[in-house]
Order: C-alpha cells, then structure tokens, then sequence
C-alpha cells in the first residue's frame, strides 16, 4: 500500500485541473477523500485512487446523461 501524499486544495486544482471552489465542493460532499487542518484548510489526498480530469469529466457527463434518462423515464411513466 503506498503511503498517501496530501496536498492543498489549491494544490490539487492545479495538477487535476478542476477548479479550486470544484474541489472544496467536492470535499464537502464527501467525493474526494481528505482532511480539514485545525486552521480549516483542506489537505486532499493523492494516491494511486487519484484520476485524471478526463475520466472525473466523463463520468460526471454520463452520471448527468443517467440522471437526464432516468427524469424522463419517471415523467413519462408518471403520464401512463
């Protein structure tokens, strides 16, 4: 198990290239894996469960693509 490398926010945004306030939200709602410093800064984690902004980018689209179906999909169900 390697050992886990932590970086700031600001850190992080910079080298997987999403936004700095993306990456705080993320934190937030628990999607990446972190700790808060007493100061209240965050510290992420990077270890090899760390993805490129590609692969984030394309499974947020296609999680919004399923959400999409599946609004559709109970609406017209709803009509039935």
């Amino acid at each position: 198990m390697p050992i886990p490398r932590y970086v700031s926010a600001e850190e992080y945004s910079r080298q997987s290239g999403i936004g700095v306030e993306e990456v705080k939200k993320l934190c937030k709602r628990g999607e990446l894996k972190h700790y808060m410093t007493e100061g209240g800064y965050y510290k992420i984690v990077v270890d090899d469960d760390s993805v490129p902004i590609e692969k984030y980018q394309e499974v947020k689209d296609e999680n919004l693509r399923l959400k999409t179906l599946l609004e559709t999909i109970l609406n017209t169900a709803k009509q039935v």
